[in-house]
């Protein structure tokens, strides 16, 4: 365990020299991010953890298991596959691990920098169970998270939103009625070496910019991979994202969400990587097998979600509906759109709404694709 610990360590440099408060079996993991000072990192032991919890710290109203809201804070489990540390719910808390500023109650983190979090670190933990989301983050910067499993939390797995410069690597994340891991309203993140299951989308980037998914696996879920832009959010851009090396197979689960008006219920099962509405997004290089209904879509928004004609454009929406210079190139696509749930769209490896312009497709080892053919890229 220890020599996991030191790895970790070494992924989080900034706190390889830090103070060390240990937490074992039967204490309190807030009683000791409490006492910590921002440097510090906080080392759980291995066992079953309840924490009373306490209001979290972006939004008071609902209850988090462990809230961390000082910054280069790094909370870290002293964990394996045989002996984890495993974070439950408590009487139905909403969060399991959150990271955000308490400012946040009286200032907006998108023009108020004094409103962020700085330099936190999550890694180690096994979170299972919450009403909400297993780890979040809310407007943190410069941030990690790592080899943690999120399971059974009935929202998010992994949450990071209005945040920049992070990493989301070699966790695993199953059982979600919404995402398993989440990049949302976020710039210059990285997720990678991830697994996602058994989740109604395994991975999503949301109205964000600047985004690498890369050497995950999405798997069993509804849909894989969803590159999406969103109304009525704070950010309302989606720009130069980029999935590649995943591989994105059997995503053929029911879709499971919870609340018929959230946009991620319009989630066709058998859906591999789905881009709505983005712009200069880049799909590459990746596997993708046995989607029942399309290996790569390329939709505006409108038609997915089923917005008259006469409502779609950026002046009723507030955003860009439709998909500008994405490249799906160097992919190879079989067995995919054997059963299509996509509303008038046969099943394919590729397919294109035919809304937007500069979209184009090149290299791809694909057997079907409508409309055929499909645009070409240039280069």
């Amino acid at each position: 365990m220890r020599r996991r610990l030191i790895f970790m360590l070494l992924l989080v440099s900034q706190f390889a020299l830090a103070r060390e408060i240990r937490v074992n079996a039967g204490q309190s993991i807030q009683a000791a991010i409490d006492q910590a000072q921002p440097g510090d990192r906080v080392v759980v032991a291995p066992g079953i953890y309840h924490e009373v919890g306490r209001p979290c710290p972006s939004e008071p109203k609902v209850m988090c298991a462990v809230a961390i809201t000082a910054d280069n804070i790094a909370l870290l489990g002293d964990s394996d596959e045989s002996h984890p540390v495993v974070l439950e719910s408590v009487n139905g808390q909403d969060g399991g691990i959150e990271a955000a500023n308490p400012r946040l109650r009286s200032a907006d983190c998108l023009t108020d920098p004094s409103a962020r979090i700085q330099g936190t670190a999550i890694a180690g933990f096994t979170v299972n169970g919450f009403a909400g989301s297993g780890i979040r983050l809310v407007c943190a910067d410069h941030w990690v998270v790592a080899f943690n499993s999120t399971n059974n939390n009935a929202e998010y797995g992994i949450f990071p939103v209005n945040s920049s410069f992070g990493r989301v690597h070699h966790n695993v994340a199953t059982g979600s009625n919404d995402t398993g891991i989440y990049v949302g309203q976020s710039h210059d993140v990285r997720a990678d070496h991830n697994t996602a299951s058994g989740n109604v989308s395994g991975f999503e980037i949301e109205n964000s910019t600047r985004v690498r998914m890369d050497h995950n696996e999405a798997f069993d879920n509804t849909g894989g991979i969803l590159v999406f832009i969103l109304p009525g959010l704070a950010v309302s851009t989606g720009d130069s994202n980029q999935v590649d090396h995943n591989l994105i197979h059997d995503n053929n689960r029911d879709n499971t969400c919870l609340d018929p008006a959230d946009d991620v219920c319009h989630v066709p099962p058998g859906s591999g990587v789905l881009v709505v509405a983005t712009s200069n997004t880049v799909v590459e290089h990746n596997e993708i097998n046995g989607n029942e209904t399309f290996g790569v879509a390329v939709s505006d928004f409108c038609t997915p979600f089923g917005v008259p004609a006469a409502f779609c454009s950026a002046a009723v929406l507030g955003f860009d509906p439709f998909p500008e210079n994405a490249h799906i190139i160097f992919n190879h696509l079989q067995g995919n759109g054997a059963n299509p749930q996509f509303p008038g769209f046969p099943g394919v490896d590729l397919a294109w709404t035919g809304a937007g312009s500069g979209n184009c497709w090149a290299h791809n080892g694909a057997a079907t694709e409508f409309p055929s053919p499909l645009p070409r890229c240039a280069k």
